[in-house]
């Protein structure tokens, strides 16, 4: 059973792309506060950037990235194979079968 939360990648090479990552190789999440805007970054092992971790969430407040975090905190005691689903204007959780 597995989470994987799939989210828009952002850069010069992948407009539109989405991205799947698994929860279980999520080593840590963080929250950076930019100008007018806060990111949910996701560091993992496998990231080709060390420096660079995939920014999974952009929102204009931290506290909506903080209930992000806190849902995919609760996900990772799930035993079901779910799809949590990150867009620019909220998320879905999707149940795989």
């Amino acid at each position: 059973m597995s989470v994987l939360i799939k989210f828009r990648h952002s850069g010069v090479f992948h407009t539109g792309d989405s991205l799947s990552i698994d929860i279980a190789r999520i080593s840590e999440l963080r929250v950076t506060r930019q100008r007018n805007t806060c990111e949910l970054l996701a560091i993992t092992p496998e990231n080709h950037q060390p420096d660079k971790p995939y920014s999974i969430a952009t929102r204009d407040r931290e506290y909506q990235l903080q209930e992000i975090m806190t849902d995919l905190r609760l996900l990772k005691k799930e035993k079901r194979d779910i799809t949590y689903e990150i867009t620019d204007t909220g998320v879905q959780r999707v149940i795989r079968v």
